[in-house]
């Protein structure tokens, strides 16, 4: 699970995403993204580490926290 901050037109979203999926279909459908595929963007921004940001069409992405489910290690 990853919980992403969204930063847009100085508005802020913090939405948790379980999967990598769900992160490229919520780019697909809610950010305009015009230099490059949703699919991308949902690559670079899964693989950020926490505190860093990924920054596309006026939308700033970063990773406010990573958990993993079960027994794992919560990063």
């Amino acid at each position: 699970m990853r919980r992403i901050n969204i930063k847009h037109d100085s508005k802020i979203k913090t939405i948790s995403f379980d999967t990598k999926q769900e992160l490229q279909d919520y780019v697909w459908f809610n950010v305009p993204c015009h230099q490059f595929t949703s699919d991308y963007v949902a690559d670079q921004v899964w693989e950020l580490n926490v505190g860093k940001s990924f920054n596309v069409d006026g939308y700033t992405f970063s990773i406010q926290s990573k958990a993993r489910v079960g027994n794992q290690l919560v990063l």
